[in-house]
């Protein structure tokens, strides 16, 4: 009797861990995955729906090390930048810091510099020296994009329109229909020379800003935890100089594509 008895409780407690284990494991594949999404641009492209690139291997390197799957699909900036704040994805991989997204987010520690320049019709050259040069002029900036403090200061006094995407920045601009455009330096370039439209477009020698490229975190997400290792991860890389070395590759996979 007893051992009858014995042996009902040892298969009793043996389906209730197979259970639990069943249960928690889904769980943490499920928390396990950290989502990642951006508009495809230089540094990130997009194949099957999802984003590829030198640094999005990296970013794979970085969270297998921590056990952590990546996932990856692309989105429009403004409803990236509108899903990392509801929390509905963990990361955007390339973004720039401003006061009002750190609200929202914890950026990890740069990993690139980025200089914003400005862009002008071939032959439409005119002196640039700050943003206030700027005013009276017909410009461009991709929309949602934030150049820095002192453009934003300046900005209401610009007459500027925003652009859902370079490619379209770059035939307005060849079309002579904006005096300037604003934008990231090497994406717009890469940009131009996909087009075949290099000859038509100039860019002035000095530089609106220099901006540093961040990851960023939904505060909102479970992952906000992993920023300080992150971080650590990328300080090592850079004392290695291997995020140099995925800076010149990225570049160079935007420009052969």
């Amino acid at each position: 009797m007893e051992t009858r008895f014995q042996h009902r409780l040892l298969t009793s407690l043996i389906a209730f861990l197979f259970i639990s284990s069943f249960v928690l494991f889904g769980d943490r594949v499920a928390a396990d995955t950290i989502k990642i999404s951006s508009p495809p641009s230089v540094w990130i492209q997009e194949k099957d729906g999802q984003l590829t690139g030198p640094l999005i291997d990296l970013l794979e390197d970085i969270f297998s090390e921590m056990g952590v799957e990546v996932a990856t699909f692309s989105l429009p900036w403004a409803r990236a930048i509108a899903q990392l704040r509801e929390g509905k994805i963990d990361m955007i991989p390339i973004i720039f810091y401003t006061k009002e997204r750190s609200e929202f987010v914890e950026f990890s520690k740069p990993f690139a510099q980025v200089p914003t320049a400005v862009f002008v019709p071939a032959g439409e050259s005119f002196s640039f020296a700050s943003v206030s040069d700027l005013v009276g002029k017909k410009g461009l900036i991709m929309k949602g994009d934030s150049i820095s403090e002192e453009f934003e200061t300046i900005r209401p006094q610009l007459q500027i329109d925003e652009i859902a995407g370079y490619d379209q920045m770059v035939r307005m601009l060849a079309d002579r229909r904006a005096d300037y455009a604003v934008a990231a330096q090497y994406g717009f370039a890469i940009e131009l020379k996909r087009s075949g439209l290099e000859s038509k477009i100039a860019l002035l020698p000095q530089p609106v800003s220099s901006r540093d490229l961040h990851f960023a975190i939904s505060k909102q997400s479970p992952f906000v935890q992993y920023v300080p290792t992150l971080n650590k991860k990328l300080q090592q890389l850079e004392e290695r100089g291997e995020l140099k070395k995925m800076v010149e590759r990225t570049i160079e996979k935007a420009a052969a594509d």
